[in-house]
């Protein structure tokens, strides 16, 4: 695997973890990206709010590990024993877990904002909860609408005050790679009336995208999915490893 198509590779699949809701249920399975014939592999360990992958870049066996608690990245080196750990930039900083109870609050995507429920609807032929989410800036409101999934607590369509949106149509009782999941067929809509399209299917026991295609007819997925217990230590520097050269060359190796 080239260093391009891991990086393709693991910030895909990292965007699907953290795009969906957190499940109790840890598993392993292997992350799997197409791009026309060629097919770049890495194994995946989720634990709720934690994520470990494993793969190679020129023969060398990498790891790459997610924390969303302690808000970090670590970078392991298991054939030369070193570690690299930085910290996780905010526009990564998202929660995992999205509460599916009756007091859900879309807020919790948004900083700073204030949120209204403002009534039941139905939007792509499902019952919805419609909200006005306000943010300010520089004193001035900025009002976006979400219509969410009542049943899943999905996004069904957005609405943005510079007249983009989200466009979101659930279909459920699909299958893939022998797990039961619904399919979202995204529609994104520029101010300027521009559209791009992108599917997900969610694994509905375990509550997390399983399979995704987008820009080029990019595929990502997670094949062999096993619900198993993982050891704490796999999210962890091991002992014995020493830390990575801090010059530029070291680090971007690792990255």
């Amino acid at each position: 695997m080239t260093i391009q198509k891991t990086v393709l590779l693991i910030s895909a699949i990292f965007f699907s973890v953290m795009t969906s809701r957190a499940s109790a249920i840890s598993f392993t399975a292997d992350a799997v990206q197409i791009h026309g014939k060629q097919i770049s592999h890495a194994k995946l360990f989720w634990q709720g709010d934690r994520v470990r992958f494993e793969y190679l870049i020129k023969g060398v066996p990498m790891v790459q590990i997610f924390d969303m608690l302690k808000n970090k990245v670590i970078w392991l080196n298991t054939k030369d024993r070193f570690y690299l750990e930085k910290k996780l930039p905010t526009s990564e900083k998202m929660q995992l877990e999205i509460k599916t109870s009756k007091t859900y609050n879309p807020c919790k995507q948004f900083q700073q904002a204030s949120c209204l429920h403002l009534k039941k609807a139905k939007v792509n032929g499902r019952e919805a909860d419609e909200w006005l989410i306000t943010l300010t800036n520089h004193g001035r409101d900025y009002h976006v609408f979400q219509w969410i999934d009542q049943r899943y607590k999905t996004l069904l369509r957005q609405e943005n005050p510079d007249g983009s949106a989200l466009n979101v149509k659930i279909t459920d009782n699909q299958v893939i790679n022998g797990r039961k999941t619904r399919k979202l067929d995204m529609y994104a809509f520029s101010a300027n009336g521009q559209r791009t399209h992108g599917i997900q299917w969610y694994d509905n026991a375990l509550n997390v995208v399983v399979r995704q295609q987008y820009r080029n007819n990019i595929i990502d997925e997670l094949r062999h999915i096993k619900v198993r217990k993982i050891k704490q230590t796999m999210f962890v520097i091991p002992k014995g490893y020493k830390p990575y050269s801090k010059s530029v060359q070291m680090v971007k190796q690792a990255e």
